[in-house]
């Protein structure tokens, strides 16, 4: 009985310690904390790093095209999205057939990718959106 008093105490106690070491880390107020650890600064924030890249084109009565949205240079691709360029009417004749992610370096920089069809009798505008987070300041 005399050992299992001593481990749970044991345990307790290196809980207590980690949870107590944990929140003096973290936080803004360091003054208690500095002697004990060195947090890491942290990611700065994400307001104003995300950039939206939209790309148009119009694809002809009768035909298969695509377009594509990059990524400015060293930016990382988040999402994308295919859209026609005007939401309301939807055109009932647009068929998507493929989109996502290319990341073709370093001829092309990360972004989204559309292909679609027009089975209609008139052109119909698309357009590719990619959603992309430039690297911290």
């Amino acid at each position: 009985m005399r050992i299992m008093t001593s481990i749970a105490f044991t345990l307790a106690a290196g809980a207590a310690f980690g949870v107590a070491f944990v929140l003096s880390c973290s936080g803004d107020n360091h003054s208690l904390a500095d002697a004990a650890c060195s947090c890491p600064a942290s990611e700065p924030p994400l307001a104003g790093r995300f950039v939206t890249v939209s790309v148009p084109a119009t694809i002809a009565a009768g035909a298969v095209d695509g377009t594509g949205a990059g990524c400015p240079t060293g930016a990382q691709l988040i999402s994308g999205s295919c859209t026609t360029a005007i939401l309301n009417p939807l055109p009932a004749n647009l068929v998507l057939l493929e989109s996502g992610f290319f990341d073709n370096p370093p001829t092309l920089p990360q972004g989204w990718s559309c292909s679609f069809k027009n089975t209609g009798a008139t052109p119909i505008d698309v357009k590719a959106t990619a959603i992309c987070l430039k690297p911290a300041p």
